[in-house]
């Protein structure tokens, strides 16, 4: 008789985490983000909004390395919920920014396609080579970087389990030491 009870809170505590939100970064990175932050205003006049410490998602154009850092150029792409969590294109192109990341990464985590998210603090906008072209994107200084080796698919085009056959989502958050 008591084997129904335990059943029953066992049920209802996987359906309330299985609902909870995704943390992809430690608490200290993701406090004081603006929630409100308007790309398209920053990347109008990406030099007013300088200092402020925001999170955006996206799609990895191209990286580089630089000074012991990388410049990664990303497509900003909107943060979605379901069917799953991430960077999601939607079709319409938003604009393209530059993230200065105080480390390296795997070359892996770098391909163009990938989807990222990263929280860091809105700089003024720099001169960057896209595509063997100069030009100027507005920037961040990356504190945290959450990066999907999507190889240019969907993240909700993954199947949930590894196993079986599929072919599971690798993904990794990196952080630059405060």
């Amino acid at each position: 008789m008591i084997r129904m009870p335990r059943t029953i809170v066992l049920v209802i505590f996987l359906a309330v985490t299985a609902c909870a939100p995704v943390q992809l970064f430690p608490t200290d990175a993701t406090n004081g983000v603006d929630k409100e932050f308007d790309f398209t205003a920053w990347r109008t006049i990406p030099n007013a909004k300088t200092g402020q410490k925001v999170q955006l998602g996206g799609r990895v154009v191209q990286a580089n390395g630089r000074n012991g850092g990388l410049i990664i150029i990303a497509t900003q792409l909107p943060i979605v919920q379901q069917p799953a969590y991430g960077p999601k294109d939607m079709g319409r192109r938003s604009g393209e920014f530059a993230i200065f990341y105080a480390g390296s990464l795997d070359p892996k985590w770098l391909k163009p396609g990938n989807r990222l998210i990263v929280i860091g603090t809105t700089q003024e906008a720099k001169a960057v080579v896209v595509d063997d072209v100069q030009r100027s994107l507005p920037s961040l200084a990356a504190r945290c970087l959450h990066v999907w080796n999507t190889g240019g698919k969907e993240i909700a085009e993954f199947p949930y389990n590894a196993g079986g056959g599929y072919e599971p989502l690798e993904e990794d958050t990196y952080c630059v030491p405060q």
